[in-house]
């Protein structure tokens, strides 16, 4: 069974033209049985804040269901990105929301720059990084998701020709996360988007998942973060042969936001 718990569609800011049916026919077609719609959903501590219509997706999502929902689950979810920016306005959003599950993620760092458009020439990447897993540790504090999404982001943007950005040497950082993961039931994201650019392989870094098997995580989600009908379910494949060969026996899906395991 293929699961893609990491999806956008036209109603979040940076996805191509694509809508909620685009992809549930793009998911049908690449025998991908569970769909998760994901719309970006982010806060800032002084930039305006970027709020998908989530409502009209719902919407979107019913009739989806109606029409589909004998081929393909369609999971209604949300990417909450650094939701303790603004601990209030997160909590607004959310009154009188349901979600089958929420990912937390962190795209920009205290200044509001999503980490996508920072000048790496011309900073401390090794600081960076520091701040970085200061923001997860932020966002595990205001916690209220099931999902910690791509906490490998920065590598993927951070690349400049000489250098080679890693979490290796930030291991007792991202065991902190990761211990605080396990505690709290927060499953890990396995993210395929990095399969495409420079990494060439599935997030994140194998060590990293060694580790969080080691330590006794088990909930572990995979997602395309595609932006577009076109790569709905790309890297899903490799994300769970992988998984598979590292020793975890299941992926999850949620229901209610209760973890569901799918066996590998």
């Amino acid at each position: 069974m293929l699961l893609d718990l990491h999806t956008h569609t036209q109603y979040s800011y940076d996805a191509e033209t694509g809508t909620v049916e685009d992809n549930v026919r793009a998911a049908v077609d690449r025998g991908i049985s569970i769909l998760g719609i994901t719309e970006h959903v982010d806060f800032f501590r002084r930039a305006e804040h970027i709020i998908a219509d989530v409502d009209a997706e719902r919407a979107d999502i019913e009739r989806c269901r109606k029409q589909y929902g004998d081929r393909i689950s369609i999971l209604a979810g949300v990417e909450l990105g650094q939701p303790h920016g603004n601990p209030e306005a997160a909590r607004r959003f959310l009154a009188g929301r349901e979600f089958d599950y929420i990912i937390g993620s962190v795209h920009a760092m205290p200044n509001d720059v999503d980490l996508y458009f920072h000048e790496y020439e011309k900073l401390d990447c090794d600081q960076v990084l520091r701040e970085y897993f200061d923001e997860v540790e932020q966002l595990l504090a205001f916690g209220g998701f099931q999902i910690l999404g791509h906490i490998d982001y920065p590598l993927r943007v951070m690349k400049l020709p000489d250098n080679h950005p890693t979490f290796a040497g930030f291991m007792d950082r991202v065991e902190r996360i990761l211990r605080t993961l396990i505690a709290r039931d927060i499953a890990l994201e396995s993210n395929a988007k990095s399969l495409m650019g420079w990494q060439k392989q599935v997030g994140p870094e194998e060590f990293v998942l060694t580790r969080y098997r080691e330590l006794g995580g088990e909930l572990i989600t995979v997602g395309s973060d595609s932006h577009s009908p076109k790569t709905i379910g790309n890297g899903i494949e490799q994300a769970m042969n992988r998984l598979r060969e590292l020793g975890f026996r299941n992926v999850y899906t949620f229901d209610h936001k209760k973890p569901v395991a799918i066996p590998l």
